[in-house]
Parts: structure tokens; C-alpha cells; sequence
């Protein structure tokens, strides 16, 4: 009769059960003596060489790598810099957070933000709309548009913005990249985010 030999089967299974269990026990010791063996299948703390900038000018706090190039242009945009990587042109990512005054108290978060899109579309060469939807920025209200366009340096991005509103002012926040290095810089960007402070 044509089917599955059980006796084999049988012979296989403790067999099996054998290697799963040394390869577990080796894992575990190699684990125990060093967490840095594990390294490959986790991404390390960005908290190590993260550095504070503080502006009471601009009205936040935000932590970003200390590697990072900072530049403060005027009173109201500060940006922060990825390093060049060697076969790059330009810089692969980078974060910039800019303040508005806005005219009228009764702007909304939806309001301003569809302003920005048809800016954006307006201003920018080849600009896709990704996405765009009410979100969150540490526990304040927001807005994310995320979209494709290429910058003044003619280069083609995939960038994020984030409105945020609090008190009379309002935050522009810009992450863009690379479209193949998006994500890879993704973390690190969340990591600043999240420390994010106004004052």
C-alpha cells in the first residue's frame, strides 16, 4: 500500500528532537555568555550617541545622533544631517523641523495640512501623494502625509511630514530619504521623534 512508513517516521522523530535540543543549548550558553551574539537578529539601542538640542527660541527639545550635521537657519528651522556615505552625492536622510505663526486660532490640523499638500504640489517637481490621515506625535494631535518628489537638488525622495499644533504655533516636520534608504533611516527618525519636547 502506498502511503507514509511510520517505522521511519518513528526512527526520525527523536532523531530530530535530539538536534533541535543541542542546537537550542548551544544558542542558549553562546547567549548567556555574550547578548552581543544576538546582535545580527536585533537592532542595537540608538540612545547610546544621541545628543540634546534645545531651543527655547524655536520652542523644543529633541534628541538626534551625535554624528548627525546640525544647521539652525534663522529663528525658526533647525535640521539635522545624516552623514554622506562614500558613493553618494548627497546626503541619504535627513530631518528638518520648522515653526509657523498662524493667522487665525481657528485652523485646523485638517485645514492646514491639505494648504500644504496643494503646496507641495505646486512647488515640488513629480510630486506623488502617498498617503495623508490624522495621526499622533507623542501625545499630541497630528497630521502625516507621506509622498514621493524630487528635491531641489534633483534628487528623488520619499519623504514624510508630520503638522503638529500646539498652543499658537504650528510645526512642520519633514523626514526625507532616499527611496532605498527610507526605511533603513526609518528607526532612527522614530527614535528622535519620540524625544521630541515642546516647550
Amino acid at each position: 500500500m502506498i502511503g507514509f512508513n511510520w517505522s521511519e517516521g518513528g526512527q526520525r522523530f527523536p532523531r530530530t528532537i535530539c538536534y533541535v535540543l543541542i542546537v537550542y543549548i548551544l544558542v542558549s550558553s553562546a547567549y548567556s555568555a555574550s547578548p552581543d551574539v544576538l546582535a545580527f537578529f536585533h537592532t542595537p539601542p540608538l540612545a547610546d550617541n544621541m545628543v540634546t538640542f534645545d531651543d527655547r527660541g524655536l520652542g523644543l527639545a529633541i534628541k538626534y545622533p551625535s554624528n548627525w550635521e546640525r544647521s539652525k537657519i534663522g529663528q525658526d528651522q533647525v535640521t539635522f544631517i545624516a552623514p554622506r556615505e562614500s558613493n553618494s552625492p548627497s546626503f541619504p536622510a535627513g530631518l528638518g523641523i520648522k515653526s509657523h505663526n498662524i493667522s487665525t486660532v481657528d485652523a485646523t490640523l485638517d485645514s492646514i495640512a491639505k494648504e500644504l499638500i496643494t503646496d507641495l504640489e505646486q512647488d515640488t517637481q513629480d510630486f506623488t501623494l502617498l498617503s495623508s490621515s490624522q495621526s499622533k506625535l507623542n501625545s499630541l494631535d497630528s497630521y502625516e502625509i507621506s509622498f514621493s518628489a524630487t528635491d531641489d537638488n534633483d534628487a528623488k525622495r520619499t519623504a514624510m511630514q508630520i503638522v503638529v499644533k500646539p498652543e499658537n504655533l504650528v510645526y512642520v516636520i519633514t523626514y526625507k530619504a532616499y527611496p532605498e534608504k527610507y526605511e533603513s533611516y526609518l528607526p532612527i527618525i522614530q527614535s528622535m521623534l519620540d524625544s521630541l519636547k515642546f516647550m
